[in-house]
């Protein structure tokens, strides 16, 4: 229940399960204010090898930190290549509150090469989670790329069996 006035934030999660291309989703929120039905509409596109993305690849294009041993996975890197011809500036857009930080270069030179880091905050590293970070750059499209990240930790002690963490999400 939200007071007259207040505010909060709403995740809308699209998988994109086996969809190619171009697709459009329109999520339906339901509220007691106006209107009965309102829409958000996403629009992406799906790119089946991300390997041939243009102007940049990225690698690798979703960053697992799965834990299975004691030893605690809180870091990864990524390369960033940029394919084009012509400087890129990166910047984030979007990033989950409180699961990790990122390292992320400002730019990339044509033909060139650069790494990202991501790295796990202390309350993130006993959870499980499938979340994900959206870059944009500053060519003419004003491209972005949302790069999956995921971490499954499991329980020592307790082979195959897995705990439930506070949002749900098998650890």
């Amino acid at each position: 229940m939200l007071a007259v006035g207040d505010s909060t934030k709403l995740e809308i999660i699209f998988s994109t399960k086996r969809y190619k291309n171009r697709v459009t989703k329109r999520p339906r929120i339901q509220t007691n204010e106006g209107p009965p039905n309102k829409y958000v509409q996403i629009v992406s596109h799906v790119v089946e090898r991300p390997d041939s993305t243009y102007p940049v690849i990225i690698r690798p294009y979703k960053l697992d930190l799965s834990q299975f041993t004691q030893k605690v996975r809180d870091k990864i890197t990524f390369e960033i290549k940029n394919v084009s011809d012509m400087k890129l500036d990166l910047s984030l857009v979007s990033v989950p509150e409180g699961l990790f930080e990122l390292d992320l270069p400002k730019s990339v030179k044509p033909g060139g090469e650069v790494k990202g880091t991501l790295k796990l905050k202390k309350k993130a590293i006993s959870e499980s989670f499938e979340k994900s970070f959206t870059i944009q750059l500053n060519d003419e499209k004003k491209s972005r790329f949302t790069i999956p990240v995921k971490r499954t930790v499991r329980m020592a002690g307790t082979p195959g069996k897995t705990a439930v963490s506070n949002t749900g999400s098998r650890k």
